[in-house]
């Protein structure tokens, strides 16, 4: 046993959760700190003092306390001083492995009510039973805190940390705000909408001496993951994460939206998002190089992706399709054969849109929008009552399971429907269309094929995917010519 007059150097250690970052921390942590030295001095102990802000979900993530547990691995502290047991730590797999490194070392625990002696067997009972309560306090805290961050997300409060680049937190009403950073997000999303790569983007953006919300300077992962930001258009995702290192399926996230100023309108986010999320853009560091048709042409015998290649010549060709010998073909009299039909295309799509505005049902499917996103939103706000019931005890896990099962069932035929509805839309399907046709007059004025002028080959890949679904080659061995169909965006197909 350690009698208190044997204890002469002593370690103290501070923490407080992010979770209680609410309550005031630096006052809490002041309130602490002045009473365990105090406690100290009047003992007339020698201290060292470890503090951090850091949740006890996992030692890893604490420096000073590892810092500090290293010390005492060297026998350099007769006692480790703390305001209770829980604050080394709330996770049951982890105070275990505390436990022993103070045990190994003799090192006592001292709280400003109680001596925990690693000789007494009673101490060493009394330390594992608050160590179970205390995890399981733990979990019950952070299922309250995970109930109310949701709940605070579906008021429009931003819970989610940092503000991203181009907002900030109102400190009243706690919700996003822009700031004069949002020139730069407008500025990102209508260059891709208008034509720019990613690339072009971050570039133009460090040549600006634009800095990201960290203050350095952008790439091109920083630029995709503002594009794909939700935020920017007004809506909060939740219940993203099981942890820290696990993401849940998208499915089980938590959308709410219009909850605060919007930097961009959700038309310009899906269309920057779709066209950011498309092959060419996916993969920057790729090794294969990216020409016009790269994911487009696909053999019209076996439906297996063909490429092009360079030969030995200096010419370029379509790749011999290696399952079903569909034949090679020279690459550029493909690339003027396309941009040919793209031209003729033009006079179907003003058809279809002159078509469209003859039977004009906007306001009808406004309301049937209206009223099945009403729907969805009742059995959203549904499935969160269902889960924060299960959070609180409320369900048991076979109640939790049907009825979630039951609601998500009801919310994807919902938003079936919706998504039927939506095809019906005039002014959406118009302003599709005009946007293809804005593309494919874009490509007939700067695609000059492979002659080394006008757009590049990336450009152009990210233009004919917005344009066109695939182009389907057939070039069979007892075929004198080849044959190519295209099968346009505007579902219309085009054949020769």
């Amino acid at each position: 046993m350690i009698a208190n007059e044997n204890i002469k150097n002593v370690a103290i250690y501070l923490r407080l959760s992010r979770d209680e970052e609410n309550r005031g921390i630096e006052d809490v942590l002041e309130n602490h700190r002045n009473k365990l030295t105090e406690l100290c001095q009047q003992k007339k102990w020698k201290y060292e003092i470890f503090q951090e802000i850091a949740s006890s979900r996992t030692i890893e993530l604490r420096e000073q306390l590892v810092d500090m547990l290293e010390h005492v691995k060297r026998n350099l502290y007769d006692a480790v001083v703390v305001m209770d047991v829980d604050r080394l730590s709330r996770n049951e797999f982890d105070a275990p492995q505390i436990f022993r490194i103070l045990s190994d070392s003799n090192t006592v625990i001292v709280t400003p009510t109680k001596t925990y002696d690693w000789s007494r067997d009673e101490d060493n009972l009394l330390l594992g039973i608050q160590s179970l309560v205390a995890a399981q306090e733990y979990k019950q805290i952070k299922k309250r805190m995970t109930a109310g961050k949701r709940s605070a997300s579906e008021k429009g409060l931003w819970v989610h940390g940092i503000p991203p680049l181009g907002y900030d937190k109102d400190l009243e009403t706690r919700k996003l705000v822009p700031n004069e950073d949002a020139k730069h997000v407008t500025f990102i999303f209508d260059s891709i909408v208008n034509g720019k790569t990613v690339s072009d983007v971050y570039h133009e953006l460090n040549k600006m001496g634009v800095k990201t919300r960290t203050n350095s300077t952008f790439a091109f992962n920083s630029v995709v993951r503002i594009v794909n930001n939700e935020a920017y258009k007004g809506t909060i995702v939740s219940n993203k994460y099981l942890d820290k290192n696990a993401m849940r399926p998208k499915h089980e996230w938590h959308y709410v939206s219009d909850v605060h100023p919007a930097i961009v309108d959700e038309a310009t986010w899906d269309k920057a998002n779709k066209i950011v999320n498309t092959y060419s853009f996916s993969a920057p560091r790729s090794r294969n190089k990216i020409y016009p048709t790269t994911k487009l042409i696909f053999c019209g015998n076996c439906g297996k992706v063909q490429g092009a290649q360079m030969a030995g010549t200096g010419k370029m060709y379509l790749k011999v399709c290696q399952r079903c010998k569909n034949r090679t073909f020279l690459y550029e009299p493909i690339l003027k054969l396309i941009k040919e039909r793209m031209e003729n295309h033009i006079p179907e799509i003003l058809k279809l849109i002159t078509e469209i505005e003859q039977k004009d049902n906007s306001a009808e499917v406004e309301y049937k929008k209206q009223q099945i996103q009403k729907r969805i939103g009742i059995a959203q706000k549904a499935i969160e009552k269902i889960k924060e019931a299960y959070e609180l005890d409320e369900y048991t896990i076979a109640d939790f399971k049907e009825r979630k099962a039951k609601r998500e069932n009801e919310i994807k035929q919902l938003k079936a429907e919706l998504g039927q509805i939506e095809q019906q839309n005039p002014k959406d399907k118009i302003a599709d269309l005009t946007e293809i046709k804005r593309r494919i007059e874009h490509l007939l004025q700067t695609w000059q094929c492979l002659d080394g002028e006008g757009l590049t080959d990336e450009d152009v890949n990210r233009n004919l995917h917005f344009i066109i679904e695939r182009i389907e080659w057939t070039y069979g061995k007892g075929d004198e010519t080849p044959h190519l169909n295209i099968v346009w965006k505007t579902d219309e197909s085009y054949v020769d």
